[in-house]
């Protein structure tokens, strides 16, 4: 928990650093099975990232605001610049969320 704004702080070790998943509301029935999944599922979303960041980025951080929708935070090494994707959960994996038609 962080004791300034009561989120939950999830954080998962890795080979080289460590992943940190945030939940706004650390009182949800639904987390496990959402952390689960996201772990299932960040290989393919970053897979895809990738491919369009060129490699350049890194996960710096992910959200999850409610059971259904999230954003992964990449981060690009050594310089000040990020970019966030929309996650959305379809039941049994978290998918980027498409972008919205431009009107």
């Amino acid at each position: 928990m962080r004791p300034s704004s009561g989120e939950l702080l999830i954080v998962i070790p890795l080979r080289e650093g460590s992943l940190e998943i945030t939940v706004l509301d650390p009182s949800a029935d639904w987390i496990e099975s959402r952390i689960r999944g996201l772990c299932a599922s960040l290989g393919d979303i970053d897979r895809r990232a990738q491919q369009v960041l060129r490699g350049e980025f890194n996960i710096g951080w992910v959200e999850l605001d409610s059971a259904h929708h999230g954003i992964v935070d990449y981060w690009a090494a050594g310089v000040n610049s990020e970019y966030a994707i929309d996650i959305s959960w379809t039941g049994d994996a978290w998918e980027e969320t498409p972008a919205a038609p431009l009107t």
